[in-house]
């Protein structure tokens, strides 16, 4: 939360992208390790999973928020854009989204459409691409983006879940692949990388969602 809050504040007041992306990428560390650290030990409190989603509301829902409102709208900008506003769908649907996670019983063993730490990853890394300053720029590729994520966020699409239970291969056979394309995107698109890997995670869920669809007994 204090990373979510801290990104925040340098893109309103300072229009700091990069800092904001490694900010956002320690939340996600965070995220994930405690989640890890809770299930390896077998503990957990009702209070631990109302604060995490709080968090991950600030985090993972305001701070790409930001991130496309300032795209839309830089520092020194005389008037605000009526377009910028369009990028607060992404906080309101993650709210959704994370109020919908904490009363469904089938998120346990994968999720209900797009986390919010993917969605969050996926628009703190666009102004990490090379060469992209006309297509960011532009009001309308970057709304339709926004409100594209927004209801990928809240659809019913099986999403495929990162969280280990076991480290045996059979059981963690598509997580391995996938992480193992996450460290291939890292190496080859750095800063940039994030953006590649959630579209392939979103592209790997979709696959494996109509597969299951096609044969429900595999």
């Amino acid at each position: 939360m204090l990373s979510g809050c801290t990104a925040v504040a340098v893109l309103f007041l300072q229009g700091d992208f990069r800092l904001a992306f490694w900010l956002v990428i320690t939340a996600a560390v965070f995220d994930f390790f405690d989640g890890f650290a809770a299930r390896m030990l077998g503990v957990g409190s009702p209070i631990g999973k109302e604060l995490d989603s709080l968090a991950d509301l600030i985090s993972f829902g305001l701070v790409p928020s930001a991130v496309v409102f300032r795209l839309l709208s830089p520092i020194g900008t005389e008037a605000i854009p009526w377009v910028a506003w369009g990028g607060f769908f992404i906080a309101a649907f993650s709210a959704l989204r994370l109020a919908k996670f904490n009363v469904d019983e089938r998120q346990h063993e994968e999720f209900r459409g797009l986390p919010t730490p993917a969605c969050a990853l996926f628009f703190v890394s666009l102004p990490m691409l090379e060469g992209a300053t006309e297509w960011l720029a532009n009001p309308f590729v970057l709304l339709t983006t926004t409100l594209l994520f927004s209801v990928l966020l809240v659809c019913d699409m099986p999403m495929f879940s990162l969280k280990f239970k076991s480290f045996g291969f059979a059981k963690n056979r598509l997580r391995y692949l996938f992480l193992l394309l996450a460290v291939a995107l890292i190496l080859w698109l750095r800063l940039a990388a994030p953006a590649a890997i959630i579209l392939a995670y979103i592209i790997l869920s979709a696959i494996r969602a109509i597969l299951r669809k096609t044969n429900p007994t595999s």
